[in-house]
């Protein structure tokens, strides 16, 4: 089994730090979120293929082979959608595989389930209290999907197993404002009879840089130092530059830069150079 990893989004919502670099590069714990979603498919697949945006930042970063797992690049020329992003992986699928988002990282065993369950394709699920926010999902009492775009608060989790059918199903639609997205293949097969599963997705929800912005990356940073057993700093942050009489407080900080005499408290901060004596309170910042 195959996996691909769509990573070519602009993270709009990270900016400025998306100016200096992608959003799945962003490093969580001193390693670029990718690699904790790499991690995790080690075993459970035999190949991953990661959709990246021109330029090729991503590969240079990870290169072709995460431990064991062999890896692989496409292109996506322009941000049109996940669907557009899974098309440009085609030529090198020919088997089922597992669909993950950039900005998404599922539990090794939530994998495991997906990969080998029933079902001709399945959606991770997961319940939550904003749907509006968020895809929702109708799910019968024996796991079967039964239909998408609803108002339910079971919504789609951003990591799926699909045929190799599904690429034709999406190349057949035509794009919703602008997009060409992976779940009108799905409605597409689905409609066609094919037996869509749910896979419950564990709480809590490894997910960041959507609409939850900034709240969102300190809650990941958090959920993946517990994950992984990190050593938090006695501040609870992942502070990954140089610092001198620094108060540092439940910040993600990261660059080749260094600080001297910040003060830095619930805030993400790309340090691109040397800083002396800044604030930085609840925000998302990035000092070049």
């Amino acid at each position: 089994m195959q996996a691909v990893i769509l990573a070519a989004g602009r993270g709009e919502r990270l900016r400025p730090i998306t100016d200096h670099l992608p959003k799945p590069l962003i490093p969580f714990w001193d390693r670029p979120f990718l690699s904790h979603l790499l991690d995790n498919l080690e075993g459970v697949v035999e190949e991953a293929i990661i959709v990246e945006a021109p330029g090729g930042e991503v590969a240079a970063a990870l290169g072709d082979r995460h431990g064991s797992l062999p890896v692989r690049y496409a292109t996506q020329p322009v941000p049109r959608g996940t669907g557009d992003a899974l098309l440009q992986a085609a030529e090198i699928l020919h088997r089922p595989f597992l669909l993950l988002l950039g900005d998404t990282c599922a539990p090794r065993a939530t994998l495991e389930e997906l990969a080998e369950g029933p079902g001709d394709l399945a959606l991770t699920t997961i319940e939550v209290v904003d749907p509006e926010n968020h895809l929702g999902i109708d799910i019968d009492g024996d796991g079967r999907i039964t239909e998408i775009w609803t108002d339910s608060a079971t919504v789609d989790a951003g990591v799926f197993r699909f045929p190799p059918e599904i690429l034709p199903a999406i190349a057949a639609q035509e794009p919703l404002r602008g997009e060409l997205r992976v779940l009108q293949g799905v409605a597409r097969l689905m409609e066609e009879g094919a037996d869509a599963r749910a896979v419950p997705l564990p709480h809590p929800w490894l997910q960041f840089g959507d609409h939850e912005g900034l709240a969102g990356v300190l809650r990941v940073m958090h959920q993946l130092g517990e994950a992984i057993g990190a050593a938090p700093s006695p501040d609870g942050s992942s502070v990954m530059v140089e610092t001198r009489e620094c108060a540092i407080t439940k910040s993600l900080i990261f660059g080749p830069g260094s600080l001297t005499g910040c003060t830095v408290r619930d805030a993400m901060v790309y340090c691109g150079t040397h800083v002396e004596g800044a604030t930085i309170s609840s925000e998302i910042a990035a000092l070049v």
